[in-house]
């Protein structure tokens, strides 16, 4: 089991009143039952998928009441920082709301004359606590172990040269199959992960991962991989990476650094990240171009070596003369701007044509390769 599991026999004391509020937990199996231990007096029973001990965390005081299982328990920790970073980044009504209920909560407790009766209060906090998304916490626990134990694969899905119509690179994909849920979209995953710091440890393991691999291919491959917000943000990101390449003894342009547009709202920001990415020799793709409210902007403000044009031309280019003139234009522009251009989303031999006939560098797409594991990787070369 992961670290975030605890296990505890029946009557045995969880946590008492006056302990320090260190973490909540979800109830995996088994019942509990939240009392206090001045009188005994029950105030609720909580049964599977439930979450308790999250009033303290909330409002970093000691616990209010005591918790005690009633069969053998399985709870999964729900830690401090996963609730007070969310809490922290609300609205400040929510904030004030939380307050309030707990505030009136705490005053009805059975020091104060509460029984199990009063329950419309516990009913109120419970629906605040839902709206964080109790399945949300339990997932980024579940995450952050499958990160620890090395449950997160990387994928490499085929970028093509499709003027020479042979494999240029890879783009590197994180992807994770769930012990009970199977397949997770990395649409959820990866956002779970963004909205704390496990897209930093997330983020690693695709760099070194990709840096190792693209030290046992040809030297004309490139990987491309995706850079978060926060690791924009953070200083010391391109130092680590630069730290894997020269172990690894690969040339810095063989990684091209993939940033949507969506992600770049300080422009003097992201002039300068860019800027200290070209010094070292990386290069930059602007991921899915076209979809934001300032891609033409960007292009004149942040000098991308790469445009990624967003799949949503590629696939109606043929639907409507709109696409046709907007990914005409886009190749036009690039192309007097000496900037190289990916097509994503390829799927048929007809837009290849097209794509093609309009200078394209690049495409990525089914039509060239789903993603695949390392060792299929290996086997192409």
């Amino acid at each position: 089991m992961g670290y975030h599991i605890k296990q505890f026999e029946q009557g045995e004391i969880i946590f008492h009143g006056g302990d320090s509020s260190d973490c909540a937990y979800i109830i995996e199996k088994g019942q509990v039952e939240i009392f206090a231990e001045s009188n005994d007096t029950i105030i609720d029973i909580l049964n599977e998928g439930e979450l308790f001990g999250e009033m303290g965390v909330l409002d970093q005081s000691p616990r209010s009441t005591s918790a005690r299982a009633i069969t053998p328990v399985v709870l999964l920790e729900v830690k401090t920082e996963q609730i007070t970073n969310r809490l922290a980044e609300s609205d400040a009504i929510v904030k004030a709301l939380v307050g309030v209920l707990l505030k009136r909560f705490r005053s009805l407790l059975p020091s104060q004359g509460m029984t199990a009766k009063n329950s419309n209060l516990l009913n109120q906090v419970e629906s605040v606590v839902e709206q964080t998304g109790l399945s949300k916490f339990k997932l980024e626990s579940e995450l952050r172990t499958a990160i620890n134990n090395g449950d997160i694969q990387t994928v490499y899905q085929p970028i093509q040269e499709i003027q020479k119509n042979q494999i240029a690179g890879f783009e590197a994909l994180s992807r994770w199959s769930h012990p009970e849920r199977g397949f997770i979209s990395p649409v959820e995953f990866i956002a779970l992960a963004e909205e704390t710091d496990l897209i930093i440890e997330v983020g690693e393991l695709v760099f070194s991962r990709a840096i190792e691999l693209l030290s046992v291919l040809p030297d004309h491959v490139f990987i491309n991989i995706n850079v978060s917000a926060k690791q924009l943000d953070d200083n010391q990101f391109l130092q680590r990476v630069v730290a894997k390449v020269k172990q690894h003894g690969i040339q810095p342009n063989r990684l091209k650094l993939e940033i949507t547009e969506t992600m770049v709202v300080d422009f003097k920001k992201a002039r300068h990240w860019i800027k200290k990415c070209k010094e070292i020799g990386f290069l930059v793709c602007a991921d899915d171009f076209g979809t934001g409210h300032s891609g033409m902007e960007q292009l004149l403000e942040l000098d991308f070596d790469v445009l990624k044009v967003d799949q949503v031309f590629v696939r109606n280019m043929f639907k409507s003369e709109r696409y046709q003139i907007i990914i005409e234009s886009i190749a036009s522009m690039a192309q007097r701007l000496e900037t190289k251009l990916v097509a994503e989303g390829v799927e048929y031999d007809q837009q290849l044509e097209v794509l093609q006939a309009l200078g394209f560098n690049f495409g990525q797409g089914y039509l060239f390769g789903k993603p695949m594991s390392l060792e299929d990787v290996m086997k192409l070369f």
